[in-house]
Formats: C-alpha cells, sequence, structure tokens
C-alpha cells in the first residue's frame, strides 16, 4: 500500500479529516478545511484517498492510495497503474479496508470526531457516530442514486421525461429483442459509465460484459432515443432544511458523444428553460428534503431543437462542476463549504442563496483529461495556474496531470482543465483545446 503521512499525525494538535474527492477537487479539500477551522477552532488538514499514486504536485502531506483491483495489476506488471475506481467501489472499499479503520481509530484517540468528505455518499455506510459525514446520507443517498428509482421519481412528481421501461435483470433484458434501438442505463451509473446506446443484441451483450458488479444483477433502465439534441443543461442545487431548495448554477454539459467530458458557464438555455429547470430542481429538491435529505445536488436535463426539455438524470452527490461552482460562489461572497458542513450538523444555514444574486458575472468552463486508449505511459508532470486566483480575478486558466511519471494508463482521467474568461466560446474552446493537447504532451 502507498501512502504517506506527517511524522507526528497521531501526536500533534492538528485535527484530521478523510477526503475521498480525487485529485482535480484538490482545491475543495483548502476550502473544507477552512471551514472546518473556523467551525470547531482548530486547525484542520485533510488526509486524502486516492486510486492511483499521485505525482509531485498532488503527493500533499498525508495521502493514501486505496485500489484492491489496480494492486493486483500492479503486483503482476511489476509497475504503477492507473485503473481509477468509481467513485461508490471507492467508498466500499475505504469503509471496509482495515488499515483505514486503524488509522481512523488512532485519530480519534486526540480528536473528538473525524469528518469524512467524499464525492458521493453513495455506499458510504459508516455506523460509528464519532465520524462526520460530510453530505446527505448514505441510506437516501444510496436509493436516489438508482437510476430506475430516479425514474419512478420523475413519474411521481410528473416531471417533463422521456419514455422508458424497466427490465429487472439482464436476463429480461436479453431476451426482449423489442428493446433496440433505445439507450440502456445500468442502476448505478456516472459521466456516462455503463449507459449508452444500444442497437443490436451484439452491442448490448458487449455493454452487459463491461458491467460492474454493483450492477450485475440489479435492473436497467431502457429509454427511447429523445432525437435532434441541441443542449444538455446541468443544474445544481443544495438543499438545506425541509422545502428549501436553493439553485445554485445552471451550467451546460460538454460532451463527447454519450460521454461526459465537462461543463460550461453560462447556460446558453433561454430565459423560459432557464425558469423551468429550476422549477425542476426545486420539485425534485423538496421531494428529498422531507425525506431526510440536506446537501448539495443536482440533475441533467435535454433540450431538442423543437424546444422539448426531459429530465435524464439525478445527481444525489457533489458533481463534476463542483470545485468551479465553490469557486464561482466564493468569488460573489457565498462559502459553499460552510453551507455544507451546516447541513452536516443538522443546522439550517441562513446564507441568502436568491438564484439572481449569487451567479457568476463572467464565463468558466471545465474538461476531466481522459485518455483514448490504454496502454500509453505518462511521461510528464505538469500543474500550471490556480484554480482560486483565476476565478478571483475572472481571467486566467489552470491545467495539471494528477499521477506519478512512467504509470500505465488503463482506465479513469489523468488530468483536468479549467479556463475563466468573459467570453463563453474563448472558455470553451481553450478547454477542450487544452485536454487534447494535454494528452500528447503528457503520454508516450
Amino acid at each position: 500500500m502507498d501512502y504517506r503521512f506527517e511524522k507526528d499525525i497521531l501526536t500533534n494538535k492538528t485535527r484530521y479529516f478523510f477526503s475521498l474527492l480525487g485529485p482535480r477537487f484538490e482545491v475543495m479539500n483548502e476550502l473544507m478545511a477552512s471551514s472546518l477551522s473556523r467551525r470547531f477552532g482548530h486547525q484542520y488538514k485533510s488526509i486524502s484517498i486516492f486510486s492511483s499514486h499521485p505525482n509531485k504536485y498532488f503527493a500533499k502531506e498525508n495521502y493514501i492510495v486505496l485500489n484492491k483491483h489496480a494492486s493486483n495489476i500492479e503486483d503482476d506488471t511489476a509497475g504503477s497503474v492507473i485503473y481509477l475506481q468509481e467513485y461508490e467501489d471507492l467508498n466500499k472499499e475505504f469503509v471496509h479496508s482495515p488499515f483505514i479503520k486503524k488509522l481512523a481509530g488512532q485519530l480519534l484517540k486526540k480528536q473528538e470526531q473525524l469528518p469524512i468528505y467524499s464525492f458521493t455518499t453513495s455506499f458510504l455506510e459508516i455506523k460509528d457516530p464519532r465520524w462526520l459525514v460530510l453530505g446527505p446520507s448514505s441510506k437516501i443517498s444510496n436509493y436516489y442514486d438508482n437510476k430506475v428509482q430516479q425514474y419512478k421519481l420523475f413519474e411521481k412528481l410528473n416531471l417533463p421525461r422521456n419514455n422508458a421501461r424497466i427490465f429487472k435483470n439482464k436476463t429480461e433484458l436479453t431476451k426482449k429483442s423489442r428493446a433496440f434501438p433505445s439507450y440502456i442505463t445500468a442502476s448505478y451509473t456516472s459521466g456516462g459509465n455503463e449507459s449508452g446506446l444500444i442497437y443490436d443484441k451484439a452491442m448490448l451483450n458487449g455493454f452487459l460484459s463491461r458491467l460492474r458488479a454493483v450492477n450485475m444483477k440489479d435492473r436497467f433502465l431502457v429509454a427511447s432515443i429523445f432525437k435532434h439534441i441541441v443542449t444538455m443543461p446541468n443544474v445544481s442545487a443544495i438543499v438545506t432544511d425541509e422545502n428549501k431548495t436553493n439553485v445554485l448554477v445552471i451550467s451546460d454539459q460538454i460532451m463527447r458523444g454519450t460521454r461526459y467530458l465537462g461543463n460550461i458557464y453560462p447556460s446558453s438555455i433561454s430565459p423560459k428553460h432557464r425558469e423551468q429547470i429550476k422549477k425542476v430542481a426545486i420539485k425534485i429538491g423538496n421531494h428529498l428534503s422531507r425525506k431526510g435529505y440536506r446537501g448539495f445536488f443536482g440533475c441533467d436535463f435535454l433540450i431538442n431543437n423543437q424546444g422539448k426539455l426531459v429530465v435524464i438524470d439525478l445527481n444525489p452527490r457533489r458533481q463534476g462542476g463542483y470545485a468551479c461552482n465553490a469557486l464561482a460562489l466564493k468569488a460573489v461572497g457565498i462559502n459553499l463549504t460552510d453551507i455544507e458542513l451546516s447541513c452536516a450538523l443538522g443546522e439550517v444555514s441562513k446564507t441568502d442563496l436568491t438564484y439572481e444574486n449569487i451567479q457568476y458575472p463572467v464565463a468558466w468552463a471545465h474538461s476531466k483529461v481522459k485518455p483514448h486508449d490504454v496502454g500509453q505511459d505518462i511521461c510528464r508532470e505538469i500543474k500550471k495556474g490556480d484554480m482560486i486566483k483565476i476565478f478571483s480575478e475572472r481571467k486566467g486558466n489552470y491545467l495539471g496531470t494528477f499521477y506519478k511519471n512512467n504509470s500505465i494508463f488503463i482506465d479513469g482521467y489523468i488530468g483536468y482543465v479549467v479556463a475563466v474568461g468573459k467570453k463563453r466560446e474563448v472558455v470553451s474552446n481553450f478547454v477542450i483545446n487544452a485536454s487534447d493537447a494535454l494528452l500528447k504532451e503528457v503520454l508516450f
């Protein structure tokens, strides 16, 4: 196991929290550490949980690489690999890790509680009351992270949605040839993984062969193809109390086919669609609130060339644009991590989150850097720019790669690109072109 700790981590006066966010959200660890420090009167630092070995720019004072699957491959290849886990799988490995249990027990001897900060709380099942989960209830998040449950919720709330059918397992799915052509989604998926357009049984069999264990025995959602898409908006919102949902940001998704790459703000949608999206998000958020949900969530939408809008996805968690959303809000005076901490503590935030008053005045865009082919080596380590600075100054670029030289890429993403500026088209072009250029520069 690869890890690094401060020598006096168990004896110093610093308090620690575990972060499972991943390196593209590095700046959020700084913001959450500040929120925890202000709230509890102690200095807080993060212990980052990575799925692969970090390079010199991201190998901070305290980190642990936790990835059994990748570790088994490394034993066979005698080298480092980049084979990133889905966040739900990382959560499960974290919860059941003897190494983590031992370290947590040692830390809890010197601090009253141990915060945990994760991209999603789905499958993050922690029963020890001394842990402070900085996010919504795992039970509720897990329930609504299921795509089939989401569709049932959209039906129940009578939201604008695409036509879809539910298949109880893969056996039923493979027997129903009339399921084609369609867009098929496994129960637990994000970023376009384990979902896609399927036109025949050969494509279906290939799709089923790539499923993770969590999806092998669950249901499938089979939706009609929504044609002539012109925009794919995304909304970020937060639930702070029962029937109190605030819409924070509406952006457009940057896609390559069905694969999610990033977001661009502001959205290009019409005022009519913006109000429609806000109403849908508030309706969903208020429903979640009555189930006990508190914290960040998002939704994805499609709009076609006839102006029809449908909601297609609920993300009961933080989203890919989380860091950009938080930094844009910080630049206009809103500390998102303070609000999230209040939610985790069962308090109601008094921060004014009126949508019109908290919008960032210029454009931003971000994109993951994801190689197209496996087996390539990382040959350079790069980090340029300051994410907090470019948002506060309303201009500039940030880019970086996360993993150490000579690592072999198998699956996941290797870096991150962000741009901020006055012109939406300029920042959009930058992140797309810079992502492709970065791939050529760091892969061999």
